[in-house]
């Protein structure tokens, strides 16, 4: 059983004890992107988490606090990494988070309601929803109850046979992913998993493996935004760097 699986039996079962700890009403992420690219800029979701079972271990931002001084000012939204066993997550970290006032996205193998109230009362905007792992008919639901929460949904794929699955809906963004989950190992496709998107409405984010080496090509691909976690953690003046430079990509942006 390949580790993301063994996570999801997991997570089927999971209990959540913070709970009713929402701080402000809920900030769309997908009107906030959806903004930044009618300004010809793109957005960047950046990822706070402590570790991950690829080989990540944080060194230079590793705390909430650390993190929030890194990414104020900078960041479009925030990502954080909740799954406490294998990414050393936690609700709290969210909660903690929320006075940035940026949209706060919920990163785990999320699978049942409960998960998504328990983001939802913690103070998280949207959550992610990994089609390569949920059936169509988990996608359609799960989908639906974070929509009737206010919440938005980052629906991620990483096989394109799983495209098929992730609704058209407002409100439901397509992800995606760099990174194959059932290997761990990057499997980058960026330029034809766009193509594949080209006739859904929906804004795009690229995932995983985003980094100073190939940051200026990669931002010149049709995606709406990118969610960003290592490189930034590893080396926090990135993203200063990157947000300040934005107009020398710009011209290359095809979305």
């Amino acid at each position: 059983m390949a580790l993301v699986d063994e996570i999801y039996r997991k997570n089927r079962m999971r209990k959540f004890k913070e709970t009713g700890r929402r701080k402000r009403d809920v900030i769309s992420l997908e009107k906030t992107i959806r903004k930044l690219n009618g300004e010809t800029e793109k957005g960047f979701i950046i990822e706070f988490k402590r570790s991950s079972p690829s080989g990540f271990r944080g060194n230079a931002v590793t705390t909430p606090e650390d993190f929030a001084t890194v990414v104020r000012g900078y960041a479009d939204a925030i990502s954080v990494l909740t799954e406490p066993d294998h990414f050393h997550g936690s609700m709290l970290d969210g909660i903690k988070l929320q006075e940035l006032g940026r949209p706060m996205l919920m990163k785990d193998f999320i699978c049942t309601d409960d998960m998504i109230l328990a983001g939802y009362r913690n103070g998280f905007d949207a959550v992610l929803l990994i089609a390569d792992f949920l059936s169509g008919n988990e996608m359609d639901t799960l989908s639906d109850y974070a929509l009737s929460l206010g919440m938005d949904v980052l629906a991620e794929f990483h096989d394109p046979a799983a495209l098929e699955k992730i609704p058209e809906k407002m409100g439901i963004l397509a992800g995606y992913n760099r990174r194959n989950l059932r290997n761990l190992e990057m499997e980058p496709d960026e330029m034809n998993a766009a193509d594949m998107m080209n006739e859904r409405k929906a804004l795009k984010i690229l995932e995983s493996g985003i980094g100073r080496e190939n940051f200026r090509e990669l931002y010149g691909t049709p995606y709406n935004g990118f969610l960003i976690g290592a490189s930034v953690l590893n080396e926090p003046k990135f993203l200063k760097e990157i947000k300040e430079g934005e107009s020398n990509y710009v011209d290359r942006k095809h979305a």
